[in-house]
Formats: C-alpha cells, sequence, structure tokens
C-alpha cells in the first residue's frame, strides 16, 4: 500500500509541537488530531480508491468473461448439431454436407468454417473456397494437431484447442467434436467434426479489445511460463491482477487483468470533493454497468433460447428424414429395425405380419427406361402400398426395388394370405412411364408370428420372410411365399453344404468322370468330355446338379475348373503311356474362372499338347457382363493351343453373330433340341440348320443327349459331325474308360 504522508512529517510535527507545548498544546492536540485525522482520511480514500479501481476492473473483467464464454458455448452448440447431422447420414457427399453446414453455420456466429473427418481423415470442408489444403489432413500423423485430435477421440469429449496453425493458412481456434454413429446394436466412433475460431472476431465480439485493461489468458490458473498464455503477457499476472475464468465443459481459461499503466492512476485527486465525487460515481457507475451486464445477459440468453430452438427444429427434421425414404416417403430399414425392436402392438393378442416384396423386372425398366424411369416405378410402388395399408399398418422401403408391408392381426394366417395376394395383384397392375404402359409385378415372401414365437426376437421373422421371399422368386415370379420350418431346414441344409464343398476342395473330394464322343460316321472315339462329380463321404457320389450352384454362390467355381483340369490333364498322360488314343480332352470353364487375373499365367505352365485341350463355354454365360473379358482372354487362350467349344447351345440368348466372332472349334447343340428330333421334323430341320452353318463356318457339331442308335443315325445322315450320349456311352471314371477303350478297340479288330 502507499501512502501520500512520509514518517518523517509526522517526526517534523512532533518536534515542533514539543517546541510550543506549553503555548499551544491545544492547537498541537487540535493539529494532531488534524493531521491524524488528514492522514488517515487520505490513506482511508487511497485505499477506497483502489478498492473502487479494482472493483471496476472486476466488473469489466466478468463482461468479457461472460461474453467470451457465451460465444463458445454458441459455437460449440452450432458444431454439435452440424455433428448430430452427420451421425444420421455419415455416408454424405461433400455437396450434402455443405447444404447442411450453410444451413446451420449463423451469420453472428465467430465460426468460419468446418471440416469433417471421418476416420480421423479430413474429407468435407465449409467452406470449401480457402480450405482446399485442409482436405486429406489427417490428424494421426500431423504433428500440431494430433494431440488434440487423439484428445477428443479418447475422452469422447469436446475439445477447445489454439491458437493453431492451420494447414490452409493462418491461425484459429479449433474446437473438436467426436461423431459417432449407430450401426444397429450400439453406437461406433465415426470420426472428427472440427470448427474453426476466428480469433480475432471472437476476441473483439467477447470485447477483449478494451483500450483501458490490460488483459492476459491463460490455460492454468497460475502460469509460469510465456508458452501457457495465449494473450497478453505473463508479466501480467505478477501485477496482483483481477483473475476471472472461462469454465466450460472441454476446458477452462483463466483471465487477468490490470489497469494499463498499472494501479493507483487515480490516487493524485486534490480535494474532499473530487473523491466524493468520484466515490459517487464509483458507486453508481458499477450499478449502472451491472444494468448494462443484465440487459445484455438477457439479449445473450434470448439469443440461446432461438438457438436452440432452431437446432431442436433441426434436430427433429434430421430424425423424420432418417427414419423415411427420400424418394418415395415411406419409412425405411432403419424405421422397420426400430419398429421390430420396440413393436407397438395395436392389442396384446395381436401377432406381427411381416411381407418382404421385390419387384421382378425392376432392372428391365431401370436400362431400358434409365433411372427416371426406376424412380417413377418405385414412387407409383409406394403409392399403391400405401393404399392399401390400414390404419396399424406400415409400408415400407428398405432398399433399391425391396419393400416391407408390415401388419398385425390375431389371426395373422387368414390376413396375411389375404394380404400377400392383394399385393401381388396390385403390384401387377399395368403403370405408366412417359406415356408408355409398363407391368412391373412382384414376388412376395410372407412370415408372421404364432403362439410359438411370440415375445422372441421379431428380426427372425424378417429372416423368415426373407427365406419365403427367395423362395416365390426361384418357383417363379409374380407369386407369393409362406415361410415353413421346411423353408428354414432347406437354408441350412445349402448352408452345411456350402461348407461341406469348401472342405471337399480342401479334401481332394471331386472327382473327375469322363464320357466319350464319337465320330458320327465310323464311331470311333473322338475326344472325352470332363465332368466333375462329388464323392461326398456320407451321400456317395453326387452329379453336379448337387453342387454347381453353391460352388458359384461361394466363388469357388473358378477353383473347382482348375483342380478338374489337372485332374483331366494327368489322366490324357496315363492314357498317353497306356498307348490309348483319345485325341482329346474337353473341360467346362466358368466365367468366374475366365475372369481370374492369373489364368493364362497358369494355363501356360501346364504340360498339354497343342490341339488336345478344349474348353466348353457355357452360351448362356459367354456373351452378357462377361463380354469384354471374353473379348480379350479367348483370343489368348486360342493361341496356347486351346481349342473352344460352345456347350448348351440353343438353350441361351446370344446371337450367331456373336458366337461365331470368337471362331469356336465346336458347336454342341443341347439336348433339349435333339432329344424330339426322331418324331419332330421342325426339330430335325433346325439341327439341319444348325450344322448348315456350322459346316459353313468350318466349326463342327457335336450333338449331346443321343439317347437311341436312331438318333445317331438322323445325326448322321444330317451330316453331324461328333456323336455323345447314353446310347453309346455314359460317363465312367478313368478306369472304366481304359477298360471301355480296351474292348471298344478289341471289337473294331473283331469287325476288321
Amino acid at each position: 500500500m502507499k501512502f501520500r504522508r512520509k514518517p518523517k512529517i509526522l517526526g517534523d510535527l512532533a518536534s515542533s509541537a514539543i517546541g510550543h507545548t506549553s503555548a499551544f498544546a491545544p492547537a498541537i492536540f487540535a493539529a494532531t488530531i488534524a493531521i491524524i485525522v488528514v492522514y488517515v482520511a487520505t490513506n482511508w480514500r487511497l485505499e477506497r480508491s483502489l478498492a473502487d479501481e479494482r472493483a471496476i476492473v472486476a466488473g469489466e473483467l466478468a463482461t468479457i468473461s461472460s461474453r467470451l464464454q457465451t460465444n463458445l458455448n454458441s459455437n460449440v452448440k452450432l458444431l454439435q448439431g452440424l455433428a448430430a447431422g452427420i451421425a444420421v447420414n455419415p455416408a454424405m457427399e461433400q455437396d450434402a454436407f455443405s447444404k447442411l453446414a450453410e444451413q446451420i453455420l449463423q451469420p453472428d456466429s465467430q465460426l468460419r468454417s468446418f471440416a469433417a473427418a471421418p476416420g480421423m481423415v479430413v474429407k468435407w470442408v465449409y467452406p470449401e473456397k480457402g480450405n482446399e489444403k485442409a482436405v486429406g489432413l489427417d490428424y494421426r500423423t500431423n504433428e500440431k494437431q494430433r494431440d488434440s485430435a487423439m484428445l477428443a477421440r479418447n475422452t469422447h469429449n469436446i475439445v477447445l484447442t489454439g491458437p493453431v496453425e492451420l494447414v490452409q493458412g493462418g491461425t484459429a481456434f479449433v474446437i473438436r467434436c467426436p461423431v459417432y454413429v449407430n450401426d444397429g446394436t450400439s453406437q461406433v466412433f465415426w470420426g472428427l467434426l472440427s470448427g474453426v475460431v476466428d480469433i480475432p472476431r471472437l476476441y473483439q465480439d467477447s470485447g477483449l479489445g478494451s483500450a483501458d485493461l490490460e488483459i492476459a489468458i491463460s490455460t492454468v490458473p497460475e502460469p509460469s511460463s510465456p508458452k501457457q498464455v495465449f494473450l497478453g503477457s505473463l508479466d501480467t499476472f505478477s501485477k496482483r491482477p483481477v483473475v476471472a475464468s472461462v469454465d466450460m465443459t472441454y476446458g477452462r481459461w483463466t483471465l487477468g487483468a490490470v489497469p494499463k499503466g498499472g494501479w493507483g492512476q487515480n490516487s493524485g485527486i486534490a480535494t474532499f470533493e473530487f473523491y466524493a465525487g468520484l466515490l459517487s460515481f464509483c458507486v453508481v457507475a458499477p450499478i449502472v454497468w451491472v444494468g448494462f451486464l443484465t440487459k445484455s445477459r438477457q439479449k445473450t440468453i434470448e439469443k440461446l433460447r432461438l438457438h436452440k430452438k432452431k437446432l431442436v427444429r433441426a434436430r427433429q427434421r434430421l430424425e423424420y428424414l432418417s427414419l423415411h425414404d427420400a424418394l418415395t416417403g415411406l419409412p425405411n430399414r432403419r424405421f422397420v429395425d426400430q419398429m421390430i425392436s420396440q413393436p407397438p402392438r395395436p392389442g396384446p393378442e395381436d401377432c406381427l405380419i411381416l411381407i418382404h416384396i421385390d419387384l421382378d423386372r425392376f432392372k428391365e425398366i431401370n436400362d431400358t427406361r434409365g433411372h427416371a424411369g426406376g424412380d417413377a416405378v418405385l414412387q407409383t410402388t409406394a403409392l399403391r402400398l400405401a393404399n392399401l395399408a390400414g390404419p396399424n399398418d406400415v409400408a415400407a422401403r428398405i432398399g433399391g426395388d425391396e419393400f416391407i408391408f408390415a401388419s398385425w392381426s390375431i389371426s395373422p394366417d387368414s390376413k396375411a394370405n389375404r394380404l400377400a395376394q392383394q399385393i401381388v395383384a396390385t403390384l401387377e397392375q399395368p403403370l405408366s412411364i412417359e406415356g408408355a404402359e409398363c407391368v412391373v409385378g412382384a414376388s412376395v415372401g410372407v412370415a408372421w408370428e404364432n403362439e410359438r414365437t411370440r415375445g422372441r426376437d421379431l428380426s427372425q421373422l424378417l429372416l423368415n420372410a426373407d427365406l419365403a421371399l427367395y423362395e416365390a422368386k426361384q418357383t417363379g415370379r409374380g407369386r407369393a411365399a409362406i415361410f415353413t420350418e421346411e423353408l428354414r431346414s432347406a437354408a441350412i441344409h445349402s448352408k452345411e453344404l456350402a461348407n461341406e464343398f469348401n472342405h471337399a476342395l480342401d479334401r481332394d473330394e471331386l472327382v473327375a468322370f469322363f464320357q466319350p464322343q464319337f465320330n458320327a460316321n465310323t464311331l470311333e472315339i473322338a475326344g472325352v468330355e470332363t465332368l466333375a462329380r462329388w464323392d461326398h463321404p456320407r451321400k456317395g457320389l453326387l452329379g453336379p446338379d448337387k453342387f454347381l450352384a453353391v460352388a458359384e454362390n461361394l466363388g469357388r467355381s473358378g477353383d473347382m475348373d482348375r483342380l478338374i483340369l489337372q485332374k483331366a490333364l494327368f489322366e490324357l498322360t496315363r492314357w498317353d503311356s497306356l498307348g490309348m488314343h483319345i485325341p482329346r480332352v474337353s473341360v467346362n470353364i466358368s466365367a468366374r474362372r475366365l475372369a481370374q487375373a492369373n489364368l493364362l499365367a497358369e494355363l501356360s505352365a501346364l504340360p498339354m499338347a497343342k490341339g488336345r485341350l478344349c474348353f466348353e463355354l457355357l452360351e448362356t454365360i459367354s456373351f452378357d457382363d462377361f463380354q469384354p473379358v471374353l473379348n480379350e482372354i479367348i483370343p489368348a487362350i486360342k493361341e496356347l493351343g486351346i481349342e473352344i467349344e460352345i456347350d448348351d447351345f440353343g438353350t441361351g440368348h446370344a446371337s450367331i453373330v456373336s458366337l461365331l466372332r470368337f471362331e469356336p472349334r465346336r458347336l454342341k447343340i443341347d439336348r433339349e433340341i435333339i432329344n424330339p428330333i426322331v418324331t419332330s421334323p421342325s426339330q430335325r430341320r433346325l439341327v439341319s440348320s444348325i450344322i448348315e452353318i456350322g459346316r459353313s463356318q468350318n466349326i463342327d457339331i457335336v450333338a449331346e443327349g443321343v439317347e437311341t442308335m436312331e438318333h445317331a443315325n438322323i445325326l448322321k445322315d444330317l451330316g453331324c459331325h461328333l456323336l455323345q450320349g447314353y446310347a453309346l456311352a455314359r460317363p465312367m471314371t478313368s478306369k472304366q474308360l481304359i477298360e471301355f477303350c480296351r474292348a471298344k478297340g478289341k471289337e473294331f479288330s473283331e469287325a476288321g
């Protein structure tokens, strides 16, 4: 504390008083009292002045800290609103993010930009202009931003850091908000949403540009290092400052303030009246200032309430959008999942009915009419299903061309059948697309609760409806199928068969059978077709119809083809060593095998003679989505000396021109075309036409399904080159083929 009067003054007065004690005792006494009173009063006024000065500083600092905290909290609320939007639609693109950010960002906010980082890597920014350099920033590898980013992730809390040097230039405060999405079972960490706070604007809006105060802000209550002070100087905290704090859920700042020039600048007031006036001013001014603070606080609270209302409305809108399909307006898959997890039963005895609907010819509409036509089909379907829905029914689109119709009934079996038939009939009605009439149709699978399954997990009910839908599509489109336990057993059986087939490939349970092909004129063996059989340890020998679909679904048809090819080439080498003359061996090859990148390298390494190996391609797989692959791979295969044969000709949908483009060595006519030629002249003419086309293109014709010698004689007369069928030889093992060839050779020898 500084005093105006020095101790020396008291000594001088005391000496003078001693000299004049006797005469001026009353005066001295009065003077002493007066001096003491003046001294005490002066010091009291000085103490009061300093106290008032600190009170003023405290009032101003309280205003600044309040504004600062309010502004920061407002920015955080806006960021949380954007984070909620991302959590609803985590797979949004940049445009959707920009639109959402534009709606949330307020003009009076200190936030200047947003950055969304799924998986801790910045993918979206707003605004895009000026923030391009931030895209691709990996918080995990950026040393300047890694610690705060990982802190937000690991603590699941909002973290405020800064000032931070931005990769796009400049410095700013950065608010990091972890974002979580719901994967159906739990909240999963999605990434970080960052908001960049404009420092100068934040300081200006919070009143930190005060001309009368020297203000410093620290990240700790008692800073000891300049690094802990990001505004002002560390020296400010050593000048007995007035201290205030800004408390946030994501951190705490300590503000220290002193008058510019130091304390005691008002201690030179000369007169008591001036002090009195100053005292009055100091009493009135804080009261008036508090009134201004109160009014400002009320405005701030009102703004916060308004922002909160906007956020509530935005949250409600986002929640609605998250539960409904944007195209059709129907509830979506998330809505159905919530309904199943918490079923709103109209009555205690009501059972849930689920009908899974899949449009039959939607892909054709999309391919021929484009996405606009597809959207029109989906919207019309949604409208028709909504018209069928009763007060407690729900029609939902769960993705693509799939819909769910949910209903409740005390007698679910009769209502489910009636609803399924109504849905099939309704969706079979023609609809108009761009003035043209189209028929789409639908297949439906139906499942419902019963007394035995009531109260159990209803998600199984949706799986049951899926199984029924699969059955409906397998047995013919435009129909309804009811879930049964037999369907579940069939699904389980298919799963078991798939597992067993995987093991069969690993245990070498697949064996090669061979069916000879004969020259139509001489009936000599002209080659053999290799057929796959499964030597099942429990079920015995299984034909390809039992496992080909399983192999394709598992994606292991290519592995099966590779194995059978190796076995066929091994047996061919064995036959050659026994002196048997098998001109060639044919092996089926799947589309998946043709598409394998290493096919040519594997074929090049195989020991085979040129012209003795033939690949059979099914016509039904050769001219669809694999056309680009075939255009490249077929010529390369033929260069290796491998012949190409088109199998099952006549059952697919390829044109003759498409077939001949690959210049196959042989065409194999399907048994369905060969079988009627004995009794049908028209079928004979069809076969004759195919043979003539083959002759004109130097392509041999193979007839399979030769069941009788009458078939063989007719085909010989028609000019067919090769015959294959049970009338001549059945599929057999390599050992059986060796015996067959020896017996055949003996017959030819005896015949001369």
